[in-house]
């Protein structure tokens, strides 16, 4: 008896990549949006009825309506209401879900953080909003079924293969109906970096100077909006309260807005991904978005959406296994030669170019901050064995493992460490 023929070795398998968090939104079309505005009536309705008697109780005894009694009386009222026929029991589940949360917000925050009571929802604010569980949804190309609406079309959303859908959530906007979705898939894939960390310096003459000299531009999408705003807003002033011209005026003006933030959302998506597929790590300064918000400059802080593109570009680097380093908030940035870290006097905003008083070496002023804040920046996010990366609250990820941060590549950049090992305390 022959023996058998030996068998070619197996290759090795490649390495599963953990599944992380994510999101994706896009705007619904088609026939069944007559329901989903059905819905989203209903789901306010609830609201404000249970809201009303947590408001009546608290004036009576100083206490208020929670979500174990609410839920218990869920099914009486939706059998009995008629204003309230055909709504999922689901959409009116969550609906007080999120109403016991933020009471709970209103009754546990003090002092300067105290969340107010919850305000009562109008019809005229066009904000009406439901949620449902992923696994009650079906999901296809260009397409979306949701529980009693059905098939629905949905634009600009893209979902990866095998996303294992988590939470779906339907919002009333300006612009129409708009379906967001979280889900569980892959890490996106990066490319494997060709330039060591960088510190990052925000501004508003430029959104980010990086040390090796390279600008993002701020490109100030609300100020060349700004007379088109102004003009709607005159327009809608004269308009008579409660006509149509008026409502089809806010519709434009919302419109507007809405196309600003949207490029701006999109150039910042653009340039947070150009930077980590290029860099090891960032380095970036602890500032104070809210005391920025209460200067002169608001409004400049608010149209550079310095605080949303730090936070993308921090995910983003998180998911890719970049270093991520943060400079302490009362240290100086600004007028602190990275040569020789001499701390040379405070500079006005006016003076761009310095030169310093012990080296002599003449530097501009931002990328001369960027390389301060490497040197000084004390790592907080490293690259992470899996699922080590929290994932984003909610009820849907409420209770489950951990998401992961995927790796490419292994320990510190070499120019990071050097850096700290030669930092002097400024």
């Amino acid at each position: 008896m022959s023996a058998p023929p030996l068998l070619p070795p197996a290759e090795p398998a490649e390495p599963c990549t953990p599944p992380v968090m994510q999101a994706a939104k896009g705007r619904l079309y088609g026939a069944g949006l007559a329901s989903v505005a059905r819905i989203g009536g209903q789901c306010r309705a609830v609201w404000n009825l249970f809201l009303a008697e947590s408001a009546a109780r608290y004036e009576a005894e100083g206490k208020f309506v929670f979500y174990t009694e609410m839920s218990a009386r869920l099914p009486k009222l939706l059998k009995e209401d008629p204003r309230l026929a055909g709504l999922p029991h689901r959409a009116a589940q969550m609906t007080v879900q999120k109403l016991d949360r933020a009471l709970r917000d209103c009754a546990k925050s003090k002092g300067a953080n105290r969340r107010g009571f919850p305000r009562f929802k109008r019809y005229s604010d066009r904000a009406d909003a439901f949620s449902f569980v992923g696994r009650e949804v079906r999901s296809e190309a260009g397409r979306i079924r949701l529980p009693k609406i059905g098939w629905l079309r949905v634009r600009g959303m893209m979902l990866p293969e095998g996303a294992d859908l988590k939470q779906v959530a339907v919002t009333q906007e300006p612009n129409g109906w708009h379906v967001s979705i979280q889900f569980e898939a892959a890490a996106k894939t990066y490319a494997v970096p060709v330039r060591p960390a960088i510190g990052i310096d925000g501004g508003l003459t430029d959104l980010a100077v990086l040390g090796d000299g390279s600008r993002i531009v701020h490109p100030r999408l609300a100020r060349k909006a700004l007379s088109r705003v102004r003009r709607l807003n005159r327009e809608r002033d004269r308009r008579r309260k409660g006509s149509v011209n008026r409502k089809r005026t806010v519709a434009r003006l919302g419109r507007l807005h809405r196309h600003v933030a949207d490029a701006r959302r999109d150039a910042m998506h653009k340039d947070t991904r150009t930077l980590v597929d290029t860099y090891e790590g960032f380095a970036v300064e602890d500032l104070s978005l809210r005391g920025l918000m209460r200067t002169r400059m608001a409004g400049s802080f608010a149209d550079a959406g310095l605080g949303g593109f730090l936070r993308t570009l921090r995910y983003k680097a998180e998911w890719a296994g970049r270093w991520w380093g943060v400079f302490p908030r009362f240290r100086r940035s600004t007028g602190v030669c990275p040569d020789c870290i001499h701390v040379g006097p405070k500079l006005p905003l006016s003076v761009r170019r310095w030169a310093c008083e012990n080296c002599g070496v003449a530097h501009d002023r931002d990328v001369a901050a960027a390389r301060v804040i490497l040197r000084g920046a004390v790592g907080q996010v490293l690259p992470k064995p899996a699922a080590e990366m929290p994932r984003k609250r909610g009820s849907a990820a409420r209770g489950g493992d951990r998401a992961s941060a995927r790796s490419s590549h292994d320990g510190s950049p070499a120019n990071v460490a050097t850096a700290l090992a030669e930092t002097v305390s400024v």
